[in-house]
Formats: C-alpha cells, sequence, structure tokens
C-alpha cells in the first residue's frame, strides 16, 4: 500500500513537471552592437551596415519559417490575417545551401520561405555548429549574417551596396497533421531593418 502511495505521488509531482517541459515557445533575438528581443509582432530596427547574429531560442519547438525580402510585401501581413499557403509550407522551402552557417547568408526570396530548425540527430542545419543545449528539446541556436542572397537571381548582396529595407517575417509552426503538413501557429514576427552607415 505504501509502495502504491509513493508512486501516485511521484505521478502527482511529476505531471506538472511533464506538461511543463512539453510547452512550445520560440524566442527571437538580433544582435549587433545591442540585443533586441522581439516581443511584438511588429518591430523597427536600424542596424549598421555589417554584420549581426540572430539568437532563436528553440523550446520543444523544431524550427522557424523566415520570410526574407527588401520589398516591403510581407507588410500586408496583420497581426491575424491568415497567411496564403500556410499549408503548403513545407513545400515552399527553400533549398538551403548555407548549412552550419558557414557563408553566414541570409536568402531572400519572394515566393519561399527559409527554414531554420535544428535537431540533434540531422546530419547538418543552418544554424552556426555552436547550439547551446539547456535540457532535451531547448536549444539556443545562433545564425550569423554578413550579407544576403538574391534566390532568384543567385547574387550576393553586400550590405555596402544595399540602399533599401530589409523585411523579415517569422512563423513558428505550433501543430501539424499527420502527414507533416501545418495546422496552426504558435507565433509570428515582423521586422524591418533600416540601415545606418557603419562607423
Amino acid at each position: 500500500m505504501r509502495k502504491y502511495l509513493g508512486n501516485i505521488f511521484s505521478l502527482l509531482i511529476l505531471t506538472p513537471v511533464i506538461c511543463f517541459s512539453q510547452q512550445k515557445n520560440v524566442v527571437i533575438k538580433i544582435s549587433q552592437d545591442e540585443t533586441f528581443t522581439l516581443n511584438d509582432f511588429q518591430t523597427t530596427l536600424t542596424l549598421k551596415k555589417k554584420a549581426f547574429r540572430f539568437k532563436i531560442l528553440l523550446d520543444n519547438v523544431d524550427g522557424v519559417y523566415v520570410f526574407a525580402s527588401i520589398r516591403d510585401s510581407v507588410y500586408r501581413f496583420t497581426e491575424t490575417s491568415p497567411i496564403r499557403d500556410f499549408s503548403y509550407l513545407k513545400l515552399l522551402e527553400l533549398r538551403e545551401e548555407d548549412k552550419f552557417n558557414s557563408n553566414k547568408e541570409l536568402s531572400l526570396s519572394e515566393t519561399g520561405w527559409s527554414y531554420w530548425f535544428y535537431n540533434d540527430s540531422a546530419e547538418w542545419h543552418p544554424f552556426s555548429r555552436n547550439i547551446v543545449t539547456f535540457d532535451k528539446g531547448r536549444f539556443v541556436c545562433t545564425k550569423s549574417i554578413k550579407e544576403l542572397y538574391d534566390v532568384a537571381t543567385g547574387k550576393v548582396i553586400k550590405f555596402r551596396h544595399l540602399n533599401k529595407p530589409l523585411y523579415l517575417f517569422f512563423i513558428a509552426v505550433k501543430e501539424y497533421d499527420q502527414i507533416g503538413k501545418p495546422l496552426t501557429e504558435l507565433m509570428r514576427r515582423k521586422i524591418k531593418i533600416d540601415w545606418t552607415e557603419d562607423d
């Protein structure tokens, strides 16, 4: 009887921990001279025309979708407006060439989405190799950006040649169906980056 009560007590204590550990969360930070946490749906930043970094907490989430452009088409989306072709995000993934963030490039496209993912059993991922692991399913990943890559033209755009803002849209998926089709969002963030000349 005592063993039975002990098992029930252990189950009652561990259940909140198990439930908590399975909650999903994504936190995105942009770092240059300062670090900015993207807490709000819409953010405008001013960065120097030099390298910067994304730091992304993936907490029981495999990755985050990133739409990047130097056109403002992404700004038509509101905090609640439906994303066209949301259920086909996996089919719209861009081919990732910057494995382990070796080129330090951000892909620009008007039609496709980058998928920044991390899986400790995968052969490669688009983040730098220095992944910080807190516990099972909880990681902080870094992606450094020193230039832009225009997928449509195959050309690299250096920051010094950039005279337009950079627009970014992040989506994390909360739920997929049994064949991997996205069903519901976990979060979305919209960012406009203006540029100032480097000191």
